[in-house]
């Protein structure tokens, strides 16, 4: 089975960063608890702290797609609508 490795950027609104944080921690314990989820890195830019910088690693498209529906990830992006500055900036990587 093929990994799914992506990097993502979300870049929020600078007044919503703080109301932000602790929910992305929240997000992230529960991801981190997905049976498919190898890896699930929560980083934020040093020099640009409203941007959170996601690295995460599952099994395989199926683990990855059944991740996206899980009602925790929905709530997390339901509450970034209208609080990102920019569309996040999703890369997928492969491992070589």
């Amino acid at each position: 089975m093929k990994k799914i490795i992506t990097n993502a950027a979300l870049k929020i609104d600078s007044q919503f960063i703080n109301e932000a944080l602790p929910l992305a921690i929240e997000t992230r314990n529960q991801i981190l608890l997905e049976e498919g989820c190898e890896n699930f890195i929560l980083m934020r830019k040093t020099d640009e702290p409203n941007i959170l910088v996601i690295f995460a690693v599952y099994t395989s498209k199926q683990t990855y797609d059944w991740h996206l529906e899980q009602h925790y990830v929905k709530s997390f992006f339901a509450f970034l609508n209208g609080k990102l500055t920019d569309a996040p900036e999703v890369t997928y990587l492969e491992e070589i």
